[in-house]
């Protein structure tokens, strides 16, 4: 009988980075691969690829997922992975009687669990599932209690589920598909969730809760810069695009104070001398991130109200309230430019699918082919200064928009090392797979009710005003929230209680999502309303994150700052 968490009973730290020392490095053939084997480490050559993912076999090719020798933290890290993901025994061989699927160890348990209101004796859930006895408990439960993170389990055997479970059993990777799994089998990579927690988680999730943001701020505060090292993140440190001084994934583009039609961006149609269509920078960029789809792109628009956002990025602002979710789970949109049986519109296609006849010829088809919309990993940035030179910015954008403020200044910062210190950003970091709060609702009710009791509050207090929020705005918050969730560490790596990790949230897209639209002169913004919101915030927080208190809030800190422009006769979120 197959052990249970894998064959060679012990896949610790340590075994697994001896396995891969003594390991070919390099890509080769089923039968040079069960050659090179250790016989005494290994029975099967697939056994090897199946069980603990090392390898992965495409058309009779092993290939490796380390090429180079690991420590033992890596290994840490790729384990906690595997248990979270894998499944026991060999997925892909019928080891246990009565078994006539392989079993996904963690899925079925936390099935178990929460037939039984979320508590079990380990033992008793591994004989139910496996419909015989098992042994080994004592590895099963270090497994668990080690690399999960769904699921402890106590010195008595007894297993409970972890706060968060449904978050994390919902994005984990299907267990048919074995390539995308493989690719998911990600130690090395994985973005460094402390110091993401720490400064760029807001970021982050702003950009998976959707892909459109604001960065205001006085200038010289790094806006633009951010927008770069985020793309940059998404490479490998030793790669090219890396050390590059502008990626292939980012793109800036200076808005100009003339600008008042999207023809600078998007582009336009000329009848000189035959139609062709003139393409502009954003048609171009988006064109690239079509055809690279799991590298997110970031489009910067510096100084973005410089003209008015609303007249020359009318079609984007458009576009983007159509995203959905469709029956595949991929993120689609309406076309930002639709098919035209003219000359203009194949000019277009001409200029944007150079070289790649086979998408050009599905964008010229009729019927049933491909359009122009935006692609799910298009990331769109604008960097923002509010000054005598700029214009403020309409409701309608700010409600299409994820705002972030970036006014403190570290002076120390940037001077021990170029880039900054962000980790590596995986597409599935960065490109949201939800769009609105029914796709996260039901996997996370219990936080979404949270925040909607949290948000009914809020808007009580907006009533009467035309800064009440309605459906996107819940959305988003739901979005945000759920986001967030799996940030749940301190900087030294504690974890932090998941009511704290919500109400953190929160007060952070309070800021982004509301405070960001009042504005108005001492008649329409009173300071009793600006106080009585105060409040209201700060005890529903509070009610959400009882036993441990933020320790600064970003709304409240706004809102005080709101009150005090206020005395001038004007107020605003823009500093």
């Amino acid at each position: 009988m197959a052990d249970v968490i894998c064959r060679w009973r012990n896949a610790t730290p340590k075994t697994v980075c001896e396995f891969v020392k003594i390991l070919p490095h390099k890509m080769m053939s089923s039968e040079d691969f069960r050659s090179k084997m250790e016989p005494e480490f290994f029975r099967t050559a697939y056994q090897l690829a199946c069980q603990l993912g090392l390898y992965y076999e495409d058309k009779g090719i092993y290939i490796p997922r380390f090429e180079n020798n690991i420590s033992e933290d890596e290994a840490h890290k790729y384990l906690e992975h595997w248990i979270h993901c894998y499944y026991a025994p060999n997925p892909f061989t019928k080891s246990l009687k009565e078994l006539e699927t392989p079993v996904f160890l963690v899925k079925e348990l936390v099935n178990f669990l929460e037939a039984n209101n979320g508590t079990a004796d380990l033992n008793l859930a591994m004989t139910a599932i496996f419909k015989d006895h098992m042994g080994n408990m004592d590895i099963i439960s270090n497994a668990l209690n080690n690399y999960s993170k769904v699921i402890n389990v106590d010195k008595e055997g007894i297993a409970t589920l972890k706060p968060q479970y449904k978050e994390v059993m919902n994005n984990m990777p299907n267990r048919q598909d074995k390539e995308a799994f493989f690719k998911n089998f990600d130690s090395s990579d994985k973005v460094n969730i402390e110091i993401a927690a720490s400064i760029y988680r807001p970021y982050i999730t702003a950009i998976k809760s959707k892909p459109f943001l604001l960065l205001a701020g006085i200038s010289g505060t790094g806006k633009s810069r951010i927008v770069r090292e985020l793309a940059r993140a998404c490479w490998d440190s030793s790669s090219e695009e890396y050390k590059a001084q502008k990626p292939s994934n980012f793109e800036m583009v200076q808005v100009k104070p003339n600008w008042h039609d999207s023809s600078e961006l998007i582009g336009y149609v000329s009848r000189i001398n035959g139609e062709r269509y003139v393409v502009g920078p954003f048609l171009k960029f988006m064109v690239k991130a079509l055809l690279n789809p799991d590298v997110p792109h970031f489009l910067c628009l510096d100084e973005m109200n410089l003209a008015p956002v609303e007249q020359y990025f009318a079609e984007y602002l458009s576009v983007i309230e159509s995203r959905r979710v469709n029956e595949n789970g991929k993120v689609v949109t309406d076309p930002i430019i639709d098919y035209e049986n003219t000359e203009a519109y194949k000019n277009l296609i001409d200029q944007l699918f150079i070289g790649n006849e086979s998408e050009r010829q599905e964008y010229l088809t009729e019927k049933n082919g491909k359009r122009l919309s935006l692609p799910a990993n298009l990331i769109v940035v604008g960097t923002v200064n509010m000054d005598e030179t700029t214009f403020s910015f309409s409701r309608k954008v700010l409600d299409r928009a994820m705002t972030i403020e970036m006014n403190d200044v570290d002076l120390y910062g940037g001077l021990n090392q170029r880039y900054e210190p962000i980790g590596k950003l995986s597409n599935d970091d960065l490109v949201g797979t939800a769009v609105e709060g029914v796709d996260v609702y039901t996997l996370n009710q219990e936080v979404c009710d949270k925040t909607l009791n949290y948000l009914k509050a809020v808007n009580d207090a907006l009533e009467g005003t035309p800064f009440k929020i309605a459906y996107r705005t819940r959305n988003e918050f739901l979005l945000y929230v759920v986001n967030n969730l799996p940030y749940n560490k301190d900087a030294e790596n504690n974890e932090l209680p998941q009511d704290y990790v919500i109400a953190r949230a929160l007060d952070e897209i309070t800021s982004m999502k509301i405070l960001s639209r009042i504005e108005g002169d001492d008649s329409k913004v009173r300071d009793g309303f600006l106080t009585n919101l105060s409040d209201i915030i700060e005890e529903n927080l509070s009610n959400i994150s009882s036993e441990r208190p933020l320790e600064v809030s970003i709304s409240l800190s706004k809102i005080k700052e709101m009150r005090n422009r206020l005395s001038s006769g004007y107020t605003s979120f823009w500093s």
